[in-house]
């Protein structure tokens, strides 16, 4: 992937912690971002991650190449580990996996992740939140696993994801499992993202296991939100305040404010999450979020 500078001002953000072979913008990312964005980058959900007729909704498998997910803004405190991930490392000789990663849907444009999630997974998920599309998206949307055998292999439904992805992204196979509510209204309360560094499809009993270590994970996440600690670990999350600034110096919506965000942040190669966490941080000037819409 060709190189780009992802800040323009400031001192560097830290995000390659997060993965080090992240280097910048889209190679064809250019100053005609905004129209772009609003005509053509939501998505529905991917053909190949729609559900079947089952009682319980089926693994669908994809075919996708993906990339990076950011770290900074809504990030945890790397030294703390989260009960629902503690429960998945003990799960996890059972299935096999390099990676995981628990975000809770804060609201309809948010996730949050919780304390213990693997750090690149993380900047995986918030790309896909910033471009409105990705594998996270879509099992959200279907109520159903969305499976990818090789995050490289050709004919991938996503491909803004696709040109966000440094050539060397360690990820290869992953597994998508929403986090339903119990009850006939199935409401999405998060996501549990499992994913391979090499190329090792989930086979149908391992998703079975993940699914039923999803249905625990709920009856958790209920328990720990009633009580009010679900996101005792988790860093503060900025992306609600560079909104708030947005909306009020520009005289638009949430709607309209968010999709200036993710034109900007688009544009610079970064995710919603970074954007915000500079702008707070004045790594970054809220004048050049909205420079050029």
């Amino acid at each position: 992937m060709a190189a780009g500078a992802a800040r323009s001002s400031g001192p560097p953000s830290d995000r390659s912690a997060c993965w080090p072979g992240w280097t910048g913008r889209p190679r064809w990312a250019g100053r005609w971002w905004v129209a772009f964005w609003r005509g053509c980058c939501r998505t529905e959900a991917s053909p190949v991650s729609r559900p079947g007729p089952l009682p319980r909704p089926a693994p669908t498998v994809g075919r996708p190449a993906s990339c990076d997910n950011g770290c900074q803004g809504g990030g945890v405190h790397r030294s703390a580990t989260s009960p629902e991930l503690a429960l998945c490392a003990a799960v996890e000789p059972v299935v096999g996996w390099d990676r995981v990663a628990v975000s809770v849907v804060v609201d309809p444009e948010r996730k949050l992740p919780l304390a213990g999630s693997d750090l690149t997974l993380q900047r995986f998920d918030n790309f896909q939140e910033s471009l409105e599309q990705g594998p996270c998206r879509d099992a959200l949307q279907c109520g159903a696993p969305v499976l990818v055998d090789d995050l490289r292999a050709a004919g991938t439904p996503w491909q803004l994801l696709l040109s966000c992805a440094p050539d060397d992204f360690p990820v290869r196979s992953t597994a998508s499992v929403p986090l339903l509510s119990p009850g006939s209204e199935r409401a999405a309360l998060g996501v549990l993202s499992v994913g391979r560094d090499t190329v090792a499809p989930f086979t149908s009993a391992e998703v079975l296991v993940l699914q039923r270590l999803g249905d625990v994970l709920v009856r958790l996440l209920l328990a720990r939100g009633s009580r009010g600690d679900l996101f005792a670990d988790v860093a503060a999350d900025d992306l609600p305040v560079l909104l708030g600034m947005l909306r009020v110096r520009l005289g638009l919506g949430e709607a309209d404010a968010l999709a200036r965000l993710r034109a900007y942040a688009f544009a610079t190669g970064a995710t919603i999450q970074e954007v915000a966490a500079d702008v707070v941080a004045g790594r970054v000037r809220l004048d050049d979020v909205d420079l050029g819409c």
